[in-house]
């Protein structure tokens, strides 16, 4: 089947309501993604090389 058709595009959004739902309830998660963000906005400030954040992204990977 097309990933393109009607019925995935409306899987898809079935999916990341869902996902959202239990996401936006889920307090830990909540914590985790904002200290996330704080670490992943000082770590775009640092201006780094492609090189060395591709480096840092598979090492955390």
């Amino acid at each position: 089947m097309d990933s393109n058709s009607v019925l995935y595009q409306l899987m898809d959004i079935r999916m990341n309501g869902i996902m959202n739902e239990i996401t936006n309830r889920d307090k830990e998660y909540q914590e985790i993604s904002r200290n996330s963000d704080k670490y992943s906005g000082r770590l775009d400030a640092l201006h780094l090389p492609k090189e060395v954040r591709l480096f840092i992204d598979r090492y955390i990977s």
